[in-house]
C-alpha cells in the first residue's frame, strides 16, 4: 500500500474511533495493521519513520509517541493491552529500531526510551509497570527486557498465576550485547557493559562490565 493511502486510512479510522492522532511531517508510513480504541493517543514527530508491515495495537487511554528523526524497521509489534488505566510507550529523538522488535505495555505499564538509542533485531521489551532506557544506550539483537515474572502457586496454570512486578532502569550510554536477558527489578548504571548471552539478575553499577549466567563482574 502506498504510504499516502495508508496514512489516509489511518487518519480516517483514528477520527472515527476518537483517537488523538498527530502525524507531523512523517517521512514515510508504508503498509501497517492497526487496532485503535477510543481515548488512545498516537504521535509521530517531524521526520519519524515507521517501517513496513508494522502491527500497532493501541488500547483505551494508551499513548504512543516517537520523537524527531526516529526510525523503526520492518514488522514492529507495538502492543498496549488492558490499557484502560493508561499505558504508554515513548521513543525519544534520533532513535534507531531494527526489524522484528516487540514493545508491549500492559495495564499501567510504561516504556520510556531516551534519545539516540539503538535496539537490534528481534528484541523484546515488555512492561507491566515501568522500564526506562537512558539516552545513548545501544541494545544488540534478540535482547529480552521484562519487569515481571510469573509466580506459580501450584493450583493454577502458570500463565494464569499472579505476577511479581518490579521496575527496570537502564542508564545512559549502556552497551547491552546480543541475546542478553534482563529480569524484573534490575537497575543498570550509566556506561555499563553487559556481555552477550548474559542473564542479569542483580543491579549493575555505573561503568561496570558483567557477563555470564548469572551475570558477574569481569575484567
Amino acid at each position: 500500500m502506498k504510504s499516502w493511502l495508508c496514512r489516509k486510512r489511518l487518519e480516517h479510522h483514528a477520527k472515527k474511533q476518537g483517537v488523538n492522532l498527530q502525524l507531523h511531517g512523517v517521512v514515510d508510513m508504508p503498509s501497517l495493521s492497526f487496532d485503535l480504541y477510543q481515548g488512545g493517543s498516537w504521535q509521530m514527530a517531524q521526520g519519524s519513520h515507521m517501517g513496513k508491515d508494522a502491527v500497532i495495537m493501541l488500547g483505551q487511554q494508551a499513548n504512543f509517541s516517537m520523537g524527531k528523526q526516529s526510525l523503526v524497521g520492518r514488522r514492529l509489534l507495538l502492543k498496549m493491552v488492558e490499557s484502560e488505566q493508561g499505558s504508554s510507550i515513548q521513543l525519544g529523538e534520533n532513535c534507531r529500531l531494527e526489524d522484528d522488535i516487540k514493545l508491549i505495555a500492559f495495564g499501567k505499564g510504561n516504556i520510556d526510551i531516551g534519545d539516540n538509542c539503538f535496539i537490534g533485531w528481534g528484541s523484546m521489551i515488555a512492561a507491566h509497570k515501568h522500564i526506562s532506557i537512558g539516552e545513548g544506550t545501544a541494545i544488540a539483537e534478540y535482547v529480552s527486557i521484562r519487569d515481571h515474572n510469573h509466580v506459580s502457586n501450584h493450583t493454577k496454570a502458570v500463565h494464569l498465576s499472579g505476577m511479581d512486578i518490579k521496575p527496570v532502569h537502564i542508564g545512559k550510554h549502556v552497551w547491552i550485547g546480543a541475546k542478553v536477558t534482563i529480569i524484573a527489578g534490575v537497575s543498570i548504571g550509566d556506561n555499563a557493559v553487559i556481555g552477550a548471552n548474559a542473564v542479569v539478575t542483580k543491579d549493575v553499577p555505573a561503568g561496570a562490565k558483567v557477563a555470564g549466567v548469572p551475570a558477574r563482574p569481569i575484567g
